[in-house]
């Protein structure tokens, strides 16, 4: 075959005789090429096939890693899949399993996720591997939530939060997502003590390092052009590099999520003071790096406060700002939230009408969210309204649909 012949349409014959004469190194794709003309494998040109292929499955493995931490799922789906027909080894195949776990539960294919989680957890042992059996049973209680399953998740995040302290082990971000996923559940299932205990000590390992995370990011554009260009070990290593940053970030929407939490519970526990020291603090932050949706819920405590307050005015103008907000933004839970201090601040000025407009919204939009513990809350405090205005038949009603709505086990 001439070098004319081998490099075809898609290459030129000068290309090739610098390949030939060891001047220039063929990308991947190139070399693919010219693999398939000389009726060749591309690991034949690579050379030891298993040595190859370890390298192969450490890149897609890693390049799975960082899109998670960029939260781009079709990445993640795509590259796991090319990690797994590789054939990896127990342990990397349950930290692949844990990853499309992670797809999964952010797109709500609950059963799914469920499904790969006990396969990972099948392949490792706490003793053996106790960082990717925390991931893992963290990943269950995250979809226990989602299913109002609270009891279920608080054991399963209580398990995984046992495995990190039994072995000590060094990873300040899962320890911190399993606290404030553990302290979400607590306050589900009405154990709000717990539950602010568990939220502070997530909220002192939250940290926010911007620089860290755009420095990650440009490691990942180097690995990409290295892997393009055919270097595995100088892709692999940026990779690394990458996800030792990531190791010390932890983004500012847990951090906003922390603080959100937090105060929501001082609320609850009538200690306005911290709550407003808190929620004030989230909306600041929020402000600062432009999320909207923090800031509106941020208000949404704000709003609570003014109305535990007697400043029903205050409550009503913070609270139909932030839900005009949520429902711009699509956040129906959260827009309840706001919808439920709209309708008791506008019970408190007599707006009756306005009050149940109010409060129907937002079990409508709980109701369609199947969101059980907050549609329990909601129709119990409304049904207390009606009751005090007379309506005692459509207040029986309402603490039914709060009966049906407590929290499941």
């Amino acid at each position: 075959m001439s070098q004319a012949q081998l490099a075809g349409g898609e290459l030129t014959k000068g290309f090739i005789s610098q390949v030939e004469a060891g001047l220039v190194r063929p990308s991947v794709r190139s070399l693919q090429i010219m693999a398939n003309r000389l009726g060749r494998s591309l690991d034949y040109f690579l050379g030891d096939e298993p040595l190859a292929a370890m390298k192969r499955l450490t890149f897609h493995r890693l390049a799975a890693e960082a899109a998670v931490e960029r939260r781009d799922w079709d990445t993640v789906r795509a590259e796991v899949a090319r990690a797994l027909g590789e054939r990896p080894q127990p342990r990397d195949h349950a930290k692949l399993l844990r990853f499309l776990a992670q797809a999964e539960i952010t797109s709500g294919d609950r059963e799914a996720a469920f499904e790969n989680i006990a396969r990972g957890l099948a392949l490792v042992t706490a003793a053996a591997d106790p960082i990717e059996v925390a991931h893992l049973l963290y990943l269950r209680g995250l979809a226990y939530g989602q299913q109002s399953h609270y009891v279920a998740a608080g054991e399963a995040l209580e398990a995984a939060r046992d495995v990190v302290e039994k072995y000590e082990l060094a990873d300040p971000r899962l320890r911190a997502r399993i606290l404030v996923s553990l302290g979400t559940a607590y306050r589900r299932l009405r154990r709000t003590t717990k539950a602010a205990q568990t939220y502070a000590s997530a909220l002192s390992l939250a940290s926010s390092v911007d620089e860290l995370r755009l420095a990650a990011q440009g490691y990942m554009g180097i690995a990409v052009s290295l892997y393009d260009s055919g270097e595995l070990d100088g892709a692999i290593a940026n990779y690394q590099r990458a996800l030792e940053l990531f190791e010390r970030v932890t983004d500012t929407g847990f951090e906003l999520s922390v603080l959100h939490s937090l105060a929501s519970v001082y609320v609850e526990h009538g200690d306005m003071q911290q709550a407003a020291e808190l929620a004030h603090r989230c909306a600041a932050r929020a402000k600062a790096v432009g999320d909207k949706r923090m800031s509106a819920v941020a208000e949404v405590v704000l709003a609570r406060i003014a109305l535990a307050a007697n400043d029903a005015a205050g409550a009503l103008r913070l609270a139909e700002g932030a839900e005009k907000t949520l429902s711009d933004l699509g956040d129906a839970v959260q827009r309840a939230d706001a919808l439920r201090v709209v309708g008791s601040a506008t019970d408190a000025v007599a707006d009756y009408e306005g009050s149940d407009r109010a409060y129907r919204k937002s079990i409508e939009l709980l109701t369609a969210a199947g969101d059980s513990p907050d549609l329990s809350a909601f129709a119990v405090e409304y049904a207390r309204k009606l009751r005090a205005r007379g309506k005692v038949d459509e207040a029986f009603d309402l603490l039914e649909l709060a009966r049906q709505g407590a929290p499941k086990t």
